[in-house]
């Protein structure tokens, strides 16, 4: 008797176990886009595609955690529109970005 299991299911990072699946990066949006000096808000990126990471930066301030949900922490000492952006890979090496805008004053 042979048995065989296969899974379609998402890791935590929403991507799958299938090398064929396209990459797919659909959306990148914060809880808040308008923030008070050394105030945070929650980024979250939603993507789909073959072991997902994900690599964030921003142009002021920290990014806090890993994943596809971080939270950005804005300076105490910087006030203008930080720009935060996300890089998604594949397990392909496939890419793509998406940027978005924080004001904080």
């Amino acid at each position: 008797m042979l048995f065989l299991l296969a899974s379609c299911a998402k890791d935590e990072n929403g991507g799958s176990g299938d090398p064929g699946q396209p990459l797919v990066f659909s959306s990148l949006e914060a809880e808040k886009y308008t923030i008070a000096p050394g105030g945070s808000t929650k980024v979250s990126a939603v993507a789909s595609g073959y072991k997902l990471t994900y690599k964030w930066s921003a142009t002021a301030g920290d990014i806090l955690g890993t994943g596809r949900e971080v939270v950005y922490a804005a300076s105490p000492c910087h006030i203008g529109t930080n720009i935060i952006a996300c890089t998604v890979i594949d397990g392909n090496n496939a890419s793509q970005s998406k940027e978005i805008s924080i004001a904080v004053q």
